[in-house]
């Protein structure tokens, strides 16, 4: 994904989700400045048909939704899988899922723990299926960001 990327991003995110969890411009800026490389498309014939921005994070440095501010840590600890959305009329088309071992792929080359991601709108069940289990976080500012997510946010890992 590159910054001429974003338009489509941000309509395909549009499809996707409710206007609560639609992240401005300046959001996927900074985190495509900062972790250009952990940011993919998934396009065929030359259309996207989803996308999946991922980050190098530890506890201290998870991003709040709708942050533009994030920074990545000296030493990250797991890839933080911050935003995955297949296009509606691309759904069933295996995007997702080859985002998402892209995702783990980088992980694992990375030298990371593992990876993690905050489950809403009651998606717990999917990210199960993918490998991930729930887990009490225990850092209250990661606790704090997680309320960003709105009630129900779930954080999941996956070693």
């Amino acid at each position: 994904m590159s910054h001429a990327n974003l338009s489509e991003v941000l309509s395909i995110q549009a499809r996707c989700y409710p206007p609560a969890y639609h992240e401005p411009l300046s959001a996927f800026e900074n985190k495509l400045r900062h972790s250009p490389a952990t940011a993919w498309l998934a396009v065929e014939a030359g259309s996207p048909l989803g996308y999946l921005v991922t980050l190098p994070v530890d506890e201290a440095h998870f991003p709040a939704l709708h942050a533009a501010d994030w920074t990545p840590p000296p030493r990250a600890k797991w890839l933080y899988l911050h935003d995955l959305a297949v296009d509606p009329a691309h759904r069933g088309s295996g995007a997702g899922q080859r985002l998402i071992q892209q995702a783990v792929a980088h992980a694992r080359l990375s030298g990371l723990s593992g990876l993690a991601l905050v489950a809403v709108q009651g998606s717990e069940p999917y990210w199960t299926r993918q490998g991930f289990r729930a887990e009490e976080v225990e850092d209250a500012d990661l606790r704090a960001k997680l309320r960003s997510f709105g009630d129900g946010a779930c954080f999941m890992v996956r070693d």
